[in-house]
């Protein structure tokens, strides 16, 4: 019997009952270095002694340690002994080899490098029967130059900026990099200067034993004529803005791709890594020899393709591009297994088939009572089983969107199962797109030979769980081809439909309330309360059938959808709409957030329902001091020095592990709390805002440093609003809220009691929906952007209103050219047309009608203010809003 050696958010040996370098908390694991983005609070562990040294100083906490010396053996179960090499990665690192009375050996690297260093244990090469190796420069391209000659050139870089009069700065990570720096410019007698978080590694590494050449700990006033290292979150930080007359270099392995210096917006980059380059892997694999391998990170699926090319029995596991592995999957075709009807036959439609109908129905009618008699006639023909996962289909969504469960099925699968399944080929794809701009339609066209075969929802249901637990693209790529393959043209056209998030039927929630009342015999009213409640329409057709919607609660841990302002343009505006005197809160340039906390447990989400806990521990940490369980609205955002930063500082934290290289300590953050929404079980949302706020004020009188109670000011003049507005704007901040202190909050309405005034410019949230590759210097980037708004009356069709190629940093174009080309539908010349899933933030100084774009509308000076990466295409502006600021009639 071999290895079963699953991906289930990380590696997992069930045989042992052990997992390998989980990034989660889990109840063991084992532990194979102590970077952050290998190590959580586990119960038990299994370490090197190097490793948990630095463990017991990077990560508080209780746990059962299993500590081994290199080379010693000790039992791990009753059948399976465990042995700790080596592994050349950093202080510490090390492989594991399993040897198991039935299964044999297995060896796993976690990160390792086969060159030599001087920070490091050397690496060692034990045989095994079954490898898991890491594979993060697994392309033929990443060859590293010799280190000494390396080594010499980042010697020449600090050598010249001193002789120019300038700081040289070189960033490398905190635990490992810096150290090997720190050894390997001990020959050139340069003056050394660490940052505060790298002195600190530092001083662990001495105290195991290291010895390193003379250096200073980071002082400002004496840095000139120093060279300094940093770790790389520093590179944009004020700590490296403040420094004069800098020239900087990033020390990393990608040092080899044409665009580093711009990704990582250095002066320089230089490929001196600690991982092992494409030859050392594969010297690697020979040197253990085993019978098979299993490749993970990075080019995973690219050095699997050529350890196969080589003869060896190579695949990869757990990558975003894990596309050509198809194990043990049957053909495609063979899971067709419900029959087509037989012709002739006039049976009735149903499951998926009718659905699709009604969506249909809905689509082909403007009339918003029509609309909800085609729904509520649907629905109330509905068994159970049915109902539920069609009230939460006609969302537009596979899950209620308060649920965390997300189908990760990107838009290069999405088409390669239509394909394999259609019998089509690329061509034939893009010209469908051409024709209907939306990819569901175009899998419809390709498909529409075959009839559909009423396949219940119930069954669209399990394949939606299925998906969303499956690991690995290849595993979410086979249940997907073989569901479309059971599924007729119109059937295939709305799954994938709901897999993208948008129905494009011109339905809004309030109108599927409206439904479901009418479907059940409810008050529309107490429709409504419940889904602003649990956020699930699944949930609300459940209880309404019931008779039961009094009992659905406000939950913790449940999020959900944030009250929204409605734009006006001046202070008499706002006034005309709300009754002096008006509440005014600054508008932050932050992440709108909700934060839930209930006995020792506290979380953070977006305003998309998502939760972004792991990227703020130290949030959510102090969320624990507060006195009472609650749950609060506000304001997420980098807080230094009493006053907010820049959302470019936060950006920096988004998508990364809160742990990550200290970036707590490097770009802290707060929570502006504006509302408080839940306390000790008390449902405030149909309190006056004013007593909410009395309630807020007690919850965090005497909190932690990193709750803020937002400020608030009165006004009752339109001179005390733009008075109120400049001030406002001289501190940094986008704008003011004002909001009727007597109001409700309304989970996810944008009604009139809560207004925001932006005006000193414009702005649109804008979808990109094109890009194309710039020019000089970003000549081998994608950073020229055409964006869309939305065409509300017409299902949400996206409307090109400009084109936009300044605002954005090369780093972030060059993260954002590797996204475009993976989501990339058509090529045209320089031209890409994308899927439609990046939202900006656009400034402009007007907007006038315009024959150029299909809006109809030019948006004058364009230039992109920020990404807005926790808004989605479906929460763009409209054209509807193009007309009011351009002045022009419906």
């Amino acid at each position: 019997m071999s290895w079963d050696v699953q991906f289930d958010r990380g590696l997992w040996l069930p045989q042992v009952g052990w997992r390998l370098d989980a990034a989660f908390p889990a109840p063991r694991s084992f532990i194979s270095h102590a970077h952050f983005d290998h190590v959580a609070p586990h119960d038990e562990i299994l370490c090197s002694t190097g490793t948990a040294r630095l463990l017991r100083l990077r990560l508080a906490g209780r746990r059962t340690e299993h500590v081994l010396d290199f080379g010693q053996t000790e039992p791990l179960t009753e059948d399976c002994a465990a042995t700790l090499f080596p592994a050349g990665h950093i202080f510490g690192s090390s492989q594991i080899l399993l040897e198991h009375a039935r299964h044999g050996k297995l060896l796993y690297t976690g990160d390792f490098k086969l060159r030599p260093g001087l920070s490091a244990e050397p690496c060692a090469t034990p045989r095994a029967d079954l490898l898991i190796m890491e594979t993060t420069f697994g392309r033929p391209q990443y060859a590293f130059p010799p280190t000494e000659e390396v080594l010499a050139a980042i010697v020449r870089f600090c050598r010249d900026a001193l002789g120019d009069g300038e700081l040289p700065v070189l960033f490398g990570y905190s635990l490992g990099k810096s150290q090997e720096l720190l050894s390997r410019l001990a020959a050139a007698e340069l003056p050394l200067m660490l940052h505060p978080q790298t002195a600190r590694m530092t001083r662990v590494y001495e105290e195991a034993g290291f010895a390193f050449p003379p250096y200073r700990e980071f002082a400002a006033a004496e840095c000139a004529g120093h060279v300094l290292i940093c770790p790389p979150q520093a590179a944009g930080s004020d700590f490296v803005r403040r420094l004069p007359r800098r020239r900087t270099a990033a020390i990393t392995g990608w040092a080899m791709d044409p665009a580093a210096v711009y990704r990582y917006q250095c002066d320089a980059a230089f490929p001196l890594s600690d991982h092992a380059d494409f030859p050392d892997l594969l010297r690697f694999a020979e040197a253990v020899a085993p019978r098979r391998i299993l490749t993970l990170h990075g080019f995973a699926v690219d050095f699997a393709r050529t350890l196969r090319e080589r003869g060896w029995d190579a695949w990869a596991v757990g990558q975003g591009n894990q596309l050509d592995l198809r194990l043990g999957a049957e053909p495609v075709r063979a899971l067709a297994a419900a029959p087509a009807p037989p012709p002739g036959s006039a049976a009735p439609l149903a499951g998926l088939a009718r659905f699709a109908a009604v969506a249909d129905a809905v689509r082909g009618t403007a009339r918003k009572g029509e609309k909800v008699a085609w729904l509520a006639d649907y629905l109330r023909g509905l068994p159970d089983g049915e109902a539920v996962p069609a009230a939460v289909f006609l969302t537009g969504r596979p899950f209620a969107q308060a649920e965390d469960r997300r189908l990760n099925l990107g838009w290069a699968l999405l088409r390669r199962a239509v394909l394999e399944v259609a019998g089509a080929t690329e061509g034939d794809f893009r010209a469908a797109y051409r024709q209907f701009a939306d990819g569901g339609e175009a899998a419809g066209a390709l498909l529409r030979s075959r009839p559909d075969r009423g396949v219940p929802l119930a069954e669209a249901a399990e394949f939606f769980d299925r998906s969303a637990r499956a690991t690995g693209p290849a595993a979410k790529l086979d249940l997907l081809a073989a569901f479309l393959a059971r599924l007729g043209g119109n059937e295939a056209r709305y799954l994938l439909k709901i897999v993208t998030g948008d129905l494009r039927i011109g339905l809004k929630e309030g109108l599927l309330e409206e439904a479901i009342a009418s479907a059940t015999g409810q008050p529309p009213e107490a429709v409504r309360e419940a889904h602003l409640l649990c956020g699930d329409m699944g949930d609300v057709m459940r209880a309404a059938r019931a008779g039961l919607l009094g009992e659905v609660r406000l939950r913790v841990f449940h999020p959900l959808q944030s009250m929204l302002a409605s734009p006006e343009p001046t202070a008499e505006a706002i006034l005309a709409r709300l009754p002096p005197p008006v509440w005014l809160e600054e508008k932050y340039d932050g992440i709108r957030a909700q934060v839930h906390r209930r006995g020792g447990e506290a979380r953070i989400y977006s305003r998309d329902l998502h939760d972004i806990t792991g990227q703020f521990p130290d949030l959510a940490r102090a969320a624990l001091a507060l006195p009472s369980d609650f749950i609060a609205d506000g304001e997420l955002l980098a807080w230094r020095g009493g006053r907010a930063l820049p959302f470019a500082e936060l950006q920096k934290r988004l998508g990364r592990g809160g742990h990550d290289f200290f970036l707590g300590e490097e770009i802290p953050v707060s929570f502006s709390a504006f509302d408080l929404l839940w306390v000790d079980g008390r449902n405030l949302l149909a309190e006056p805002l004013r007593e909410r706020r009395a309630l807020l004020g007690a919850l965090l009188e005497a909190g932690p440093a990193a709750f803020l109670l937002a400020p608030v000011g009165e006004a009752r003049t339109a001179r005390e609003i733009d008075a109120a507005f400049l001030a406002a704007r001289g501190r940094g901040n986008e704008g003011l809220i004002a909001k009727d202190p007597g109001s409700r909050y309304s989970p996810g309405r944008r009604g009139l009691a809560w207004l925001k005034l932006k005006k000193a410019y414009a702005t649109l949230d804008v979808v990109v929906v094109a890009v194309e590759y710039g020019h000089g210097k970003r000549r081998e980037v994608l950073s020229d952007y055409t964006f869309a708004v939305r065409d509300a009356a017409q299902g949400n069709r996206l409307l090109t209103v400009g084109k936009a190629y300044t605002g954005l940093t090369d780093a972030e174009i060059a993260r954002l050219t590797e996204h475009f080309l993976e989501q990339t539908l058509e090529v045209q010349g320089r031209r890409r047309t994308v899927v439609p899933d990046t939202v900006l933030e656009v400034a402009f100084d007007s907007i006038q009608p315009s024959s150029r774009h299909e809006s109809g509308f030019a948006l004058r000076f364009p230039r992109i203010n920020r990404l807005r990466p926790d808004k989605t295409a479906a929460e763009v502006d409209t054209l509807e809003t193009c007309r009011r600021l351009a002045g022009v009639g419906g």
